[in-house]
């Protein structure tokens, strides 16, 4: 499978029965940047996505997804500003949501059982061919193994291996990191900046990309590119792209790079 991003579908593929960790610091865009690999894989490549959001409602994800496929101004939803051309685009990324095969389940309590559980038996209704999870910190361990939270890390990351496996479907899951990069003079982040358990993640990932874009850091940047930085990559290479920052429109984009460095770039 592809993500729909071409400079990363060039560096990696999705492939069943990975577990792939997409992580960063807030406000990066790691909940797009998902939900946007989820629109591509059920509404191009028509295959079943089962996204899990523990932060965010099943209304607002599914508010994103219409958004991006729209490309309707977030803001002019929100104030309720729409022209009758924004209308009738809304209502094509309406219909696009509601004919793609992709299925939301949110609530801010699941268990990393609720997970397992919940994947098989929509597995056996639905023809899942990946699951996405929003986020890992937020994910609740049984309180009684009394474990360290390192330990329930990764615990949970074992389990959503063998879930990968057991289910032969890539397994995507966001994660935060910790402030450690910021007290960097280059804030990309790295495997050592993960806020639980480095073991974990180490060991039972596959694939391991962080977001960072630095206009976030850098004001004088006024740039909307990501660097989307492909820190483990089992069987591929390391590497580092770019994409663009759409965030009106609730979704990156691709970009031509016509200087590796610092050229222009077009999204698109």
């Amino acid at each position: 499978m592809k993500t729909g991003f071409k400079n990363l579908d060039e560096v990696i593929e999705i492939k069943k029965g990975e577990l792939i960790v997409i992580a960063s610091r807030p406000a990066m865009g790691k909940t797009t940047f998902a939900l946007n690999i989820s629109n591509y894989i059920s509404l191009k490549e028509k295959k079943g996505v089962l996204f899990f959001s523990l932060e965010n409602s099943k209304k607002s994800i599914e508010e994103k997804l219409i958004i991006s496929n729209s490309m309707v101004e977030k803001e002019k939803l929100e104030k309720n500003s729409l022209l009758d051309a924004d209308r009738n685009r809304i209502e094509y990324g309406e219909k696009l949501l509601k004919n793609a095969p992709i299925y939301i389940e949110s609530d801010a309590q699941f268990s990393i059982n609720d997970i397992c559980l919940k994947s098989r038996k929509i597995k056996e209704e639905k023809d899942i061919e990946v699951i996405i999870i929003d986020y890992l910190q937020l994910i609740q361990f049984d309180k009684k193994k009394l474990l360290s939270r390192d330990d329930e890390i990764t615990e949970i990351l074992r389990k959503l291996k063998v879930l990968a496996k057991e289910l032969d479907v890539p397994v995507i899951i966001t994660s935060q990191l910790s402030r450690n990069c910021e007290n960097r003079d280059d804030k990309r982040p790295m495997i050592a900046d993960f806020t639980d358990s480095k073991y974990g993640i180490n060991t039972y990932s596959n694939k391991i990309l962080f977001l960072y874009r630095d206009s976030y850091y850098n004001k004088e940047n006024k740039s909307n590119i990501t660097e989307i930085i492909v820190a483990k990559n089992n069987g591929g290479k390391i590497s580092n792209v770019k994409i663009a920052w759409l965030p009106e429109y609730c979704k990156f984009g691709n970009v031509v790079v016509l200087d590796n460095e610092k050229g222009d770039k077009n999204a698109k």
